[in-house]
């Protein structure tokens, strides 16, 4: 074996274990964005208006992140069972639809009424780019 070709045989071996690290790291997502969304629920009905309660803490999720109402009155409550930052709730395409800010050990609700039967984003407005959203489906009358 020459030299040449001990080199060449050294760096094509360099670049293939290279090459099998990046791969290895393909998920370049901050850590809170790897995380699932978990959990549905649908709302209950307490003296005709419905009512769901969604948790948010350190992890930059609402859980459940899936729920499920039928059109009219509906009481959206967040409780913050971490100790960290602020979130609060709002519905893509419907500003009225938001609950404020609810800080650590705190609680906040909002009654609104539903948009349209359809399928819609929710979102924490402070916490978009860490992934925190949800889904929010409207069924048909």
């Amino acid at each position: 074996m020459t030299m040449r070709t001990v080199t060449a045989a050294a760096t094509v071996t360099a670049v293939v274990a290279l090459g099998a690290s990046v791969a290895g790291c393909s998920n370049r997502q901050a850590a809170p964005n790897r995380r699932g969304h978990t959990g549905s629920a649908t709302a209950s009905v307490e003296n005709g208006v419905q009512q769901v309660t969604l948790v948010v803490n350190d992890t930059f999720r609402f859980d459940p992140s899936t729920i499920t109402v039928h059109p009219g009155k509906v009481t959206i409550t967040l409780v913050h069972k971490g100790s960290g930052a602020p979130h609060d709730f709002s519905v893509d395409g419907a500003p009225a639809d938001h609950v404020p800010l609810v800080h650590a050990g705190s609680t906040e609700s909002q009654t609104f009424t539903t948009p349209a039967p359809g399928t819609y984003r929710f979102v924490c407005t402070l916490h978009l780019a860490q992934g925190m959203t949800g889904t929010l489906v409207v069924l048909p009358g």
